[in-house]
């Protein structure tokens, strides 16, 4: 009796040792690979985000200051903001200088 039960739980044991290492090594891949496609997504949308923030061309303007208090003279509240993307007062230091001495 023991030794049948003893068979029974060897033959239980190999069927699941048989079973359990093909998943548990499967599971690990696809967590090495989830984990390595969610760093590249992330590093995506992070160059996606640099490339919309060097659109930002107040560093260049005639108008921006640098001072904390008052980056920008004429749009203070979107200055350094990426609603100044498309400004229509933007002028360059070389442009504004231009004007002046052609006049």
């Amino acid at each position: 009796m023991f030794q049948l039960f003893y068979i029974a739980i060897h033959w239980v044991i190999g069927l699941i040792h048989s079973l359990l290492v093909p998943i548990c090594f499967s599971s690990a891949w696809i967590i090495v690979a989830l984990t390595g496609w969610s760093v590249l997504a992330a590093m995506r949308d992070g160059l996606k985000n640099v490339e919309q923030l060097h659109k930002i061309p107040c560093a260049d303007c005639r108008f921006f200051t640098g001072d904390y208090h008052l980056k920008c003279t004429v749009h203070p509240d979107s200055a350094l903001s990426e609603a100044a993307i498309d400004c229509v007062d933007f002028e360059t230091e070389s442009r504004s200088t231009a004007l002046i001495q052609s006049l």
